[in-house]
């Protein structure tokens, strides 16, 4: 599903206007690819030879990161449509 959105926003890229709305759209694509990145890591560091193990402390920090990520880049995503009026 993140892939499918990571694409719609970069057909979206092109129509939008310089300025802030443009800003806060690479501050959203940023922040965005690092929650994936944060989650991605989390499902790798949780498997050995491809057999899941029991989290620990380190996919405890990677899963609260990526919720932060999350997080942060939805508002900054609520932000581009209902502030800007990007997508609608």
């Amino acid at each position: 599903m993140a892939l499918a959105a990571m694409l719609a926003g970069l057909i979206e890229l092109p129509r939008i206007p310089d300025g802030p709305a443009l800003r806060d759209t690479y501050w959203h694509m940023g922040i965005m690819l690092i929650a994936f990145a944060l989650f991605t890591a989390r499902l790798l560091s949780g498997l050995d030879q491809l057999q899941p193990q029991a989290p620990g402390a380190l996919a405890a920090l990677l899963d609260a990161a990526g919720l932060i990520a999350l997080g942060y880049g939805g508002w900054l995503g609520g932000r581009l449509v209902y502030g800007h009026g990007i997508g609608r």
